[in-house]
């Protein structure tokens, strides 16, 4: 059992690390870094959203998110925004400008359609049927955790 977990977590690892290279050259194409795109991607779909949630959303510290919006604001594609009635939080938003220099839904369409461009359609359902019994096997080991 040992071996398959191990090659499992490995085979996770690497194609993580795999993924992230391909966002991080594919993101430049379109003057971004991958984490910078992601961030877009995250306030495109979840306008307002706080430095704590964005980071919650995209799995990164709340610093380092902290930095990709402190240069996102000086390029001009987000603004940060405080609300009248919490003047202690804000709220990011991308600029009105950015809609105007970017397609963000051809940029998604064709960074998420250029991965999987040369799989065949069996590979793809092998792909996602075998991510969703990872997901299943960790969910039922979790909830059995829990029912301790």
């Amino acid at each position: 059992m040992i071996d398959y977990a191990e090659k499992i977590v490995r085979l996770l690892k690497t194609t993580r690390k795999e993924l992230n290279d391909y966002s991080f050259e594919k993101s430049k194409q379109y003057g971004f870094t991958g984490p910078q795109l992601f961030l877009v991607f995250v306030l495109y779909k979840y306008p307002g959203l706080s430095l704590q949630e964005v980071s919650e959303k995209i799995g990164l510290s709340k610093s380092t998110v902290s930095g990709i919006v402190d240069r996102l604001v000086c390029q001009g594609d987000v603004v940060r925004e405080i609300p009248s009635e919490d003047r202690r939080s804000v709220k990011l938003f991308l600029s009105s400008d950015f809609s105007k220099k970017h397609n963000l839904m051809e940029i998604k369409r064709q960074f998420l359609t250029d991965l999987i461009s040369d799989a065949s359609t069996e590979d793809l359902n092998t792909v996602i049927n075998g991510l969703e019994k990872i997901y299943e096997i960790i969910q039922n080991k979790k909830l059995k955790n829990t029912e301790k």
